[in-house]
C-alpha cells in the first residue's frame, strides 16, 4: 500500500477507474486528490478524467463550447459504448454541428451498433436542419421500425419538430394530435411550428389550448408565442401576451429571459422599418445589429438596397465599400427541389443541368400567363440610374432561383400535390408575389421555407398575409 501517494499514483487511480467503467469513483478520486492528498490535477489528471466524462455522457468540454477538444477526448475513447456515441452526437447537435453530426450516427449505423432512443432523439434535430423530406421520412420510418416512435414523449416531440423544420406542417400536427401524453415541450414545439409557418392565429389558439388542458407555459412557451408575433407582425398582440407574462404567470422566468436586444432583434426592427420605408430607423437598427455582429451580410443588404430604392447613391457606395473593408460577399441565393429521392439545387442566375430547357419552358408559360411584364423589377425603382438598370438586370427577380425551383417542382411532382421549396435567403417582394400568381393559376399549394419562415401559398394568398 503506497502511503505517501505522489500525483503519478493519484493519476494511475483516476486512470483505472475510468478505463473500467467506474466514473464515479474516477471524479471521487480527483476530490480525494484535492483533499486529502493536497494536490492540484495536472494536464495527465484531466485527460485521464475527461474519457468518463464523455462515457457518462457529460461532455462537459463540448457544453463549454470547447467542442473540438471534446472530439479529441473522444477519439482517445479506445472502447467506445453507446452512451459515448450518444452524447457525441449529441454535442454535436447542441453546437449546430449537425452535418458531423450525422456524419457518426451514420457511422454507428452501418457498424451495426444497437442504437436506442436516445440516439434517435438526439439525432433527429440534425435530421430536420440539413436532411430533405424524403430523408426525413426515411429515419421516421426507421424509428417506426424499431417500435421507437411512441416509446418516449421526447421521440414524439423530436418527430413533429423533425415534420415541421422540413416544411411538412400537416405531418407535424397528426403526429402532434396522435400523442396520448403531451408534456409541455410537445405544445411548445407546436406552437413554434406554426409560428414558423406564419399561421400565427394558430400559434395563439394553440397557446389557450394549451392552458386549458392544465400545461403550465414556461419561457419557451412565450418566445414561441413571441415569435409568432414578431414573424407576422402583431406587434400589438405580441405586447399583450407580454404584458400577460407579468400579470399572470411567475416573473421567475420572466426575469431570465433575454430582454437585451441581439443582432437578430436588430435585424427584425431593419426588415421592418424596410417595409416602412424608413430609412432612419433602419440606419439606427443597422448601426446597433453591426455593433454587435459585424459580419452581419443580411444587415449591409437591405440597407444598400433602400438606399438605392431612394436613390441616395452616395450612401450605397459608401455601404458596398464597408462590406469590401470587411470582406464580406453578397450571399449568392439558391433554392432546392426534391424529385425521386434527390434533392435539385438551383442558383440564382443559373440553370438546371438536367431538363434545364423544360423548366425555362415552364418558366416561359406561367411567366405570360401571370402577365409579368419583364420591365416590373425596374418600375418598382423608378429612381434608379440607367446605369445601375444595366449592371443590375443580371439579377433582376425574374432570374432568382425559386422561380425556376417552383417551376421544376411543378413538372415533377404529382399534379394536385404541393410543391415544396428551400432557399437559402429571404424571399423577394417580387418572388413572392410571383408564388402567390403561380399557386391561383396551377390551383395547388406552394411551400417556400426561405431563411426566416416558411410561406404557404394557395389560391393567390400566402398564409404571411404578405407580411415580409
Amino acid at each position: 500500500m503506497i502511503v505517501d501517494k505522489n500525483i503519478v499514483a493519484w493519476n494511475a487511480m483516476v486512470s483505472g477507474y475510468a478505463s473500467n467503467d467506474r466514473f464515479y469513483e474516477s471524479f471521487s478520486c480527483v476530490k480525494k486528490m484535492q483533499n486529502v492528498g493536497k494536490l492540484m490535477p495536472d494536464v495527465i489528471t484531466m485527460i485521464n478524467l475527461l474519457p468518463a466524462c464523455a462515457q457518462t455522457g457529460a461532455l462537459l468540454m463540448a457544453k463549454c463550447g470547447k467542442l473540438k477538444l471534446a472530439e479529441h477526448v473522444f477519439t482517445l475513447i479506445n472502447q467506445k459504448n453507446l452512451a459515448s456515441w450518444n452524447a457525441m452526437i449529441a454535442a454535436y447537435v447542441q453546437n449546430g454541428w449537425h452535418s458531423e453530426a450525422l456524419e457518426l450516427f451514420l457511422d454507428i449505423w452501418y457498424n451495426s451498433v444497437k442504437l436506442d432512443a436516445i440516439t434517435f432523439a438526439s439525432i433527429l434535430p440534425a435530421y430536420a436542419e440539413v436532411t430533405s423530406l424524403s430523408e426525413d421520412r426515411q429515419i421516421h420510418a426507421v424509428v417506426t421500425k424499431l417500435r421507437l416512435s411512441s416509446s418516449t414523449v421526447v421521440i414524439s416531440n423530436s418527430i413533429i419538430y423533425l415534420y415541421a423544420k422540413c416544411g411538412d406542417l400537416l405531418t407535424a400536427r397528426t403526429r402532434f394530435d396522435g400523442m396520448v401524453c403531451k408534456d409541455d415541450v410537445s405544445w411548445n414545439i407546436t406552437i413554434m411550428a406554426y409560428a414558423i409557418h406564419g399561421f400565427r392565429r394558430i400559434s395563439v389558439q394553440l397557446f389557450h389550448e394549451m392552458i386549458e388542458n392544465g400545461i403550465k407555459p414556461n419561457k419557451s412557451t412565450f418566445v414561441s408565442l413571441l415569435s409568432a408575433c414578431s414573424i407576422s407582425g402583431m406587434v400589438e398582440e405580441g405586447w399583450e401576451y407580454f404584458d400577460s407574462m407579468k400579470r399572470d404567470y411567475s416573473k421567475h422566468f420572466i426575469e431570465e429571459m433575454p430582454l437585451v436586444p441581439t443582432a437578430r432583434i436588430w435585424g427584425s426592427v431593419l426588415s421592418a422599418s424596410r417595409k416602412t420605408n424608413d430609412i432612419e430607423l433602419a440606419e439606427v437598427a443597422s448601426k446597433h445589429a453591426l455593433s454587435l455582429e459585424h459580419d452581419y451580410t443580411r444587415c449591409y443588404i437591405l440597407l444598400s438596397n433602400m438606399y438605392a430604392e431612394a436613390g441616395r447613391w452616395a450612401d450605397v457606395e459608401t455601404t458596398r465599400t464597408l462590406m469590401i473593408q470587411e470582406g464580406i460577399a453578397k450571399t449568392m441565393g439558391f433554392s432546392t427541389a426534391e424529385k425521386d429521392y434527390k434533392v435539385h439545387r438551383l442558383v440564382d442566375q443559373d440553370g438546371l443541368n438536367a431538363q434545364v430547357n423544360m423548366v425555362n419552358d415552364v418558366m416561359d408559360i406561367i411567366t405570360k400567363m401571370t402577365a409579368e411584364d419583364e420591365d416590373v423589377y425596374a418600375r418598382r425603382f423608378t429612381k434608379l440610374r440607367r446605369t445601375d438598370l444595366t449592371r443590375k438586370k443580371p439579377n433582376v427577380p425574374e432570374n432568382h432561383s425559386m422561380r425556376s425551383a417552383i417551376s421544376f417542382g411543378l413538372i415533377s411532382t404529382e399534379l394536385g400535390s404541393p410543391v415544396l421549396v428551400r432557399k437559402n435567403i429571404k424571399i423577394c417582394e417580387d418572388c413572392h408575389n410571383f408564388a402567390k400568381r403561380v399557386s391561383k393559376i396551377s390551383k395547388r399549394e406552394i411551400v417556400v421555407g426561405d431563411s426566416k419562415v416558411f410561406h404557404h401559398f394557395e389560391d393567390g394568398n400566402c398564409c404571411c398575409g404578405d407580411y415580409l
